[in-house]
Order: C-alpha cells, then structure tokens, then sequence
C-alpha cells in the first residue's frame, strides 16, 4: 500500500479537525433513547430528509420528505425504503432500481439521524464514523474515501465516485516515475463500468505546455467476477462509445516530435486494445511487449506496424500504463470483491 505522509497545510485544507477530539471515542448510546431524529442528504432534485423515531432504545419508525425528487420515481423511492426500514428496524435495506441516486440520499440521511440520535449505527444497519487514530497518516484509500463522503460525490451521487490512483509514469529514457492519475468519473453500467482517467504522459516539454492527457475507457464486468478477464470494452481521448459526448481529451505533442500524429493513434493504436483482457494487458510494460504479429491481426488492420509509432514511445507506453492503473481500481470495485 503506498502511503504518502502530507504536509500539515494540506491536511489543515482537507482534513481539518484531524487531531481534534477525544482520540476518536464515539459517544455512547443514551439508554432507551426515545425520540425522533433526523438526517439529510443531497439527492437527484435537492435535499432528502430521513426522520427515525425511537422509543425506549427500539427503532419504531421511519419517515422521509424530499419534495424535490422525481414524482414517480425518487418519491417512490423514500416511500418504499422507509416502509422496509421501518418493517426490518434497520436501515440496510435494498436501494431502489432506476432511482439509484434518491436511494443512496435515503441511506446517508438515515445514517445521519442515526448518529444524531446517540445509538451505534452498526447496530441498525448503518455506518460508524471513521475513529480518529491521532497520527493523521493518510494513504491513498483513506484520501479517496474522504473524496467520496466530505461531498456530494460517490457511488450514487449526481457527481459519481472520483479516485486518485497510482500509476508508473516512464519517460523517453525509460525511467519510470511514480505519479498519480485522477479518477474524475465513474459509473457503472449493465456490465461494465465508464470511467474518464486523466494522467500526464509527455514530459519532454516546457511546463507552461504540460498538458495532461483524459482517457474515456469502458471496462467489462465478466460473468466469471475474475479480475483478468475484464476486458478494454472501448477507449477513446474523444468521444465517447455512442459518440454523443466528447469524454476524452489528447494532451500530447500532436504531431508528436517523432511525426505521428493523434489521428494514426486513433485509427491504429487505440483500436489494438479493444477486446484485450487485464490478465493480457498487465503483462506489458512497453509498446515493444507487443507481438508486431498479433499487432497486424484482425480486420482491417493488414499492414500496421509498431514501426509506424516506434519514435512516440512515451505516449504509447503510457496509454499502457494508464490502462494498468485502471484495471487495478477497477478490481477493487465491489462486483469483484463482495463475497
């Protein structure tokens, strides 16, 4: 696990309050605590507010308000979830299907009335807060889950889940680097996930030209939930698969000093790695891991060579390295871990 120790300023920014408190104890149950509570958070429309009523210590109600959410859909929604809530007395209930946004609001402001009211969440189906250990030591999981909880970000937020991930940067030379790329999109479709990844790859130029480049990349969710058989579904640094949106963006040298252009990666490079699976994708480094065979194969592409990008290799081999960056968030996600 890579852990980067942050400087005070930036903790002051992201992480205030860090080691302020008691240590982390959270604050006991009252006994029998009787009452109503209540808790908020954003949805699809606006604010949705969960209320849970208790008496003598036992969760007895659950009602929700969010004027604001689809008529139809998102009021469906709160009126099912808390119904369920209520019927089960916890709040870990099933999200509802098409209204994915209202229900995670549903489950965040529940968790939320739950700790405003005194009890332990864990014990009504909800979350505990993260104790605070004091030495504020972040690593990049800690970094990423504050991302995804101090906003309106995440899994089932109009914002999606946003990551920053590591990845092995290697320049003209080959020496490789250690760099971060930025997860500023993902959501998960039928069977496979959309992400945009944004990543510098040339570093040849001035720094008032350094232009980081975004991928649009699919990534599949095999049937088998094994890692190295998710497959590249489609990469773009345009436009997106149903080519409504521009979802990409090409940050290196166009031509690149070597003379290739954007558009011969697009029609040759690009398209080799659709269908290409992680256990074959991580066995490459640099362009020369691929077979120049294998390379030619397919329809339509009789003739390429790698010679063609030989001269252009800190973008190709980066367009790799991203790709291995991003299968490693992309096995973390929770089709590929939940038991």
């Amino acid at each position: 696990m890579i852990k980067k120790r942050m400087t005070a300023c930036l903790l002051a920014v992201l992480l205030a309050g860090c080691s302020a408190g008691s240590g982390g104890e959270s604050a006991a149950a009252p006994a029998g605590v009787t009452g109503d509570f209540s808790g908020t958070a954003k949805g699809n429309g606006g604010d949705v507010t969960i209320t849970l009523t208790f008496k003598d210590g036992e969760l007895t109600g659950v009602a929700g308000v969010g004027e604001k959410e689809t008529q139809g859909l998102g009021d469906k929604a709160i009126e099912s979830m808390t119904q369920a809530m209520t019927e089960k007395k916890s709040i870990d209930v099933d999200s509802v299907s098409g209204a994915t946004i209202t229900s995670t609001a549903v489950k965040k402001a529940a968790n939320a009335a739950l700790l405003e009211a005194g009890v332990d969440p864990t014990a009504f189906g909800g979350t505990a807060p993260k104790e605070n250990t004091g030495g504020c030591v972040f690593d990049v999981n800690s970094v990423n889950e504050w991302l995804n909880t101090s906003a309106d970000l995440g899994e089932g937020t109009m914002g999606n889940a946003v990551a920053v991930i590591p990845i092995n940067h290697v320049n003209g030379p080959r020496e490789e680097t250690l760099f971060y790329a930025f997860v500023n999109f993902k959501y998960k479709a039928r069977n496979y996930i959309k992400y945009q990844v944004t990543y510098l790859s040339c570093t040849c130029r001035s720094a008032d030209v350094n232009y980081w480049m975004t991928a649009y990349v699919e990534l599949t969710l095999p049937k088998s939930k094994d890692i190295n058989d998710s497959e590249v579904r489609f990469l773009s640094f345009d436009r997106d698969s149903q080519d409504h949106y521009t979802a990409g963006f090409w940050g290196d040298s166009n031509p690149t000093p070597a003379g290739a252009t954007y558009e011969q990666f697009k029609e040759e490079y690009i398209p080799y790695f659709i269908d290409k699976n992680y256990g074959y994708i991580q066995t490459l480094s640099f362009v020369e891991d691929i077979d120049s065979a294998e390379y030619a194969a397919g329809e339509g592409r009789e003739g390429y060579t790698l010679d063609t990008l030989s001269g252009s290799s800190v973008s190709t081999n980066n367009i790799i390295r991203m790709l291995n960056a991003l299968f490693k968030y992309h096995a973390e996600d929770a089709y590929f871990t939940a038991e």
